[in-house]
């Protein structure tokens, strides 16, 4: 059986879409699909207080282990409390997720770089859904320094330009595939900037886990790039054991 890690899934309400995504829902689609870990968020950390989102998040996670708890945060809620940083890494998230269109709020923006700042002794990595041209490339300065890997999420064929050259240019940056559905993208990444870039993402169950494993499947990847991007890549920047 393939090692799948699926670095983008989430669960609880969803208004946009008129939905309310469970858990179990959740964990039946990573079975149905042999999905063997998945990094996840409640949404109540997006749409209402991290606090209240990421205490859920590591209640889903304790109770399915597959599971790996991402936190949110929202730098217009930040007021230089440094200390929840800390609570985060000993909680055991693996990753923080930044939602900044979601929120309402600039990526050049002085209480992200506040946090970031807090964030720097722990090292996680973080991602931050970027939806608009322009978005990767201001981050491109706010993010110039920071020690721990990057993920982009959301890239798709109007901003995959754009995150080619900021990868180019920061070599602990990478991209998440949920949206690079399109012929050829993922083979253009890996042959341009190496396949240890990728990290397999699908946005379940708000989106069809099916869609972004046959546009891996079909990208016409070498064996060893192909399993890379389906689960080696996401352990090595987590630390997880295979």
């Amino acid at each position: 059986m393939e090692d799948i890690v699926d670095i983008n899934t989430l669960f609880g309400p969803l208004p946009a879409a008129s939905a309310d995504l469970a858990v179990d829902v959740l964990i039946e689609r990573m079975q149905k699909h042999s999905v063997r870990a998945a990094c996840t968020l409640s949404t109540l950390g997006l749409l209402l207080d991290p606090a209240v989102g990421n205490a859920a998040t590591r209640a889903a996670c304790t109770e399915h282990p597959e599971l790996l708890p991402v936190a949110t945060l929202n730098p217009r809620m930040y007021f230089g409390d440094a200390a929840q940083v800390t609570r985060l890494t000993g909680e055991g998230f693996r990753l923080i997720r930044f939602f900044p269109t979601e929120q309402g709020w600039p990526v050049d923006f002085a209480p992200f770089r506040a946090l970031l700042h807090s964030l720097d002794e722990a090292r996680l990595p973080i991602m931050v859904d970027v939806e608009e041209p322009g978005t990767i490339t201001a981050l491109t300065r706010v993010l110039e320094a920071y020690p721990a890997p990057v993920l982009l999420a959301g890239v798709d064929t109007t901003t995959l330009a754009e995150a080619v050259a900021a990868l180019r240019l920061h070599t602990n940056w990478h991209l998440e595939t949920s949206r690079l559905l399109a012929a050829g993208a993922l083979k253009l990444v890996a042959e341009t900037l190496g396949a240890e870039r990728l990290l397999l993402g699908t946005g379940a169950p708000s989106h069809p886990i099916a869609s972004a494993l046959n546009a891996v499947q079909h990208a016409g990847l070498p064996e060893q790039a192909r399993l890379q991007l389906l689960g080696a890549n996401a352990r090595r920047i987590l630390n997880l054991a295979a």
